[in-house]
């Protein structure tokens, strides 16, 4: 290229055609440059006329060498810009494979991965947030909440540029045009936990908060949300990375353990309630047994006194009260086994209702209609009444502002295929109970929402605890079915059914006439109890009734009385709960002195023993307190005839 610049310029005598000449070629530029710096160079210090001048040829020599010198450093220039350029162009081509395939691994990333990843657009919402710190608004935690519209209008600000796959599912959105901005699915009444991630952005570029959102459906979410702002883009928010954890279901498991532990708590609560309610029940008909019996003694000692006999009446009636009560109290209360057996409805239902009568205000008025011979049910007897006793709590609830009437009916109906088939269960013979109020009803609304789990309308504090989601599955597991009409101030309607069982006629027991006299004998009888009163009032029972009583308060006189006089007692009968020795610990000593003797063991409560146990154990008898003259009277004497 130096060679065929040098003949060049050789052949060009005037330097104004050599720099037309390199103007008209297609070099570049910084070639143009720097020839024509080296036809200055080669200027030589005299004009060259042409080959016809005069001029020594030692000065053309020169000419040519500068020339040639200054055609040498442009080549050296050019060769130098040359080289830089092609240097520059494959850096600019490097780094731009290398932003090609960073972009390229981030858009992978981006969109497969298996968190929900968004970029949001903040710098309308950065513009404005500046704008109100240039207006000397320096506390923008107490200006949002003086300005909630402002706040909302933030977050309408908002813009959603990209989200990936996982996002785009878990929103329920086909592309990430479809989510637009923010408020599409951040709840309005979320806004605050918007204005905590406003606040982490001004102050660390980055926020972590936990808040609501719901999808393009409406499908509610829990989620939780990281905002950080992108490097480079902190002045304006322009660029927002965000993640989206979704813990919906984590929250909901979370919320169902702290359900569960609350009514676990409940559950001891009741069995503390049933221990201490059995305790109670001892002391209660301990202090019942003394005032019914002296009552009934009254009765037989004064028949001349028609006014005295009647107070006598009224006590024992009332004691009998007193004992039924705490009867169902034992029941509603005492957390037993589950026991399928055949169970009368019209039994529980007057319990219940036995039971919640005196707790209802004058203003609720109870009607009833349970027919006399109602087919048997298989059920827990415990599972029914509770069931019974919320829906009548229920009732109570909607009708306890304005007063009203409870009505209760219980009638057997006949199920075809196509009666059975609209309630879900098979066709036959079914027990309906309608429990119905006259209170404020349950809109349509609330009506769907009734049986669903932990779904509850009353306020804290009001309920027995017991949803109508278990009496359904209660219901249900029995092959039973509910059903609720209802109309918004007319009251509400639970029309429940039971499917009936067909029982083997079973031969009943002699009814006794409460107008023959009493049973009576001669027999000696040996009495124990550590309640003095109680021991008293037996024995004057006993003695009326003809019997011979050696009466003890304590287990241990009663044993040794026993060991002097084994051949002359026909009967012991011992109170259950007694200091130093039991009951059934005293009938076994007793037993091995004398192993034919007969025993009847009484007792104010116990889960340890019934009637049928203490048959079980070769217990002959069995008596409730307070016991009843009457029925201590037959079941003494049924004992010693066997």
């Amino acid at each position: 290229m130096l060679r065929a610049l040098a003949l060049l310029a050789h052949r060009m005598h005037s330097r104004k055609r050599l720099a037309a000449h390199l103007l008209r070629r297609r070099f570049s530029q910084p070639v143009r440059s720097c020839a024509m710096l080296a036809i200055l160079i080669a200027q030589p210090g005299h004009a060259v006329t042409g080959p016809s001048d005069a001029a020594p040829q030692l000065s053309l020599d020169l000419v040519d060498l500068c020339t040639i010198s200054g055609l040498a450093v442009a080549t050296l220039l050019i060769s130098t810009l040359i080289v830089l350029n092609l240097r520059k162009k494959s850096i600019i081509s490097n780094t731009s494979k290398a932003l090609e395939e960073t972009e390229a691994r981030y858009r992978l990333l981006f969109e497969h991965s298996p968190v929900a990843l968004l970029e949001e657009d903040l710098s309308t919402v950065k513009t404005f947030l500046d704008q109100l710190q240039a207006q000397g608004e320096t506390d923008l935690l107490r200006y949002f909440a003086d300005n909630p519209e402002s706040l909302a209008r933030c977050a309408a600000m908002v813009r959603i540029i990209d989200a990936n796959r996982t996002a785009l599912s878990l929103y329920g959105a086909a592309a990430p045009s479809s989510l637009g901005q923010l408020t599409s699915v951040l709840p309005t009444d979320q806004l605050l936990q918007f204005k905590k991630e406003l606040l982490g952005l001004i102050r660390d570029g980055r926020s972590e908060i936990v808040l609501e959102n719901r999808t393009l459906s409406g499908e509610p979410l829990t989620v939780e949300r990281r905002a950080v702002v992108a490097a480079g883009f902190e002045q304006s928010w322009r660029k927002v990375f965000v993640t989206i954890i979704d813990i919906t279901e984590q929250v909901r498991l979370r919320n169902e353990n702290k359900t569960f532990e609350k009514k676990l708590q409940q559950t001891q609560k009741l069995e503390a309630i049933g221990s201490l309610a059995g305790g109670i029940a001892h002391d209660f008909n301990n202090i019942l047994a003394p005032i019914m019996g002296r009552a009934e003694l009254m009765l037989i000692e004064n028949a001349d006194n028609p006014q005295l006999r009647e107070h006598c009446r009224g006590i024992v009636d009332a004691a009998k009260r007193a004992r039924d009560l705490v009867k169902q109290i034992l029941t509603f209360s005492r957390q037993v086994d589950q026991e399928i057996t055949p169970v009368s409805l019209t039994d529980i239902i007057q319990e219940v209702i036995g039971l919640v009568r005196p707790t209802l205000p004058a203003t609720i008025e109870i009607e009833y209609d349970l027919a006399d011979q109602c087919p048997r049910v298989m059920a827990d007897a415990t599972q029914l009444h509770q069931v019974i006793m919320n829906l009548v709590t229920n009732a109570f609830h909607a009708m306890e502002d304005r007063g009203g009437r409870l009505c209760i009916h219980l009638k057997t109906v006949t199920l075809g295929r196509d009666e059975s088939a609209e309630l879900s269960i098979g066709p036959g013979i079914y027990l309906q109970l309608r429990i119905e109020d006259t209170g404020h009803g349950i809109d349509k609304a609330t009506m769907g929402k009734i049986f669903e789990p932990y779904f509850s309308t009353k306020p804290r504090g009001k309920g027995t605890g017991l949803g109508l989601a278990v009496v359904l599955g209660i219901l249900r597991g029995y092959g039973g079915e509910i059903r609720v009409e209802s109309e918004i101030g007319r009251g509400t309607a639970f029309i429940l059914y039971f499917p009936v069982v067909e029982l083997a006629a079973a031969r009943q027991p002699a009814a006794f006439d409460p107008q023959q006299p009493l049973p009576q004998g001669t027999e000696h009888i040996l009495l124990v109890d550590d309640e003095k009163s109680i021991a008293d009032v037996t024995t004057g029972m006993l003695e009326r009734l003809g019997y011979k009583v050696t009466v003890r308060i304590s287990s241990y006189d009663a044993l040794e009385a026993f060991r002097s006089l084994a051949d002359r007692i026909d009967l012991l009968i011992a109170d259950l709960t007694m200091p130093q020795m039991t009951g059934l610990q005293l009938y076994r000593e007793i037993k091995k002195i004398r192993p034919d003797i007969k025993v009847i063991i009484c007792t104010g409560f116990s889960e340890q023993l019934d009637d049928g146990s203490a048959h079980s154990m070769g217990i002959e008898g069995f008596l409730n307190k307070p016991v009843v003259l009457s029925d201590l009277a037959r079941c003494v004497r049924s004992v010693l005839d066997n």
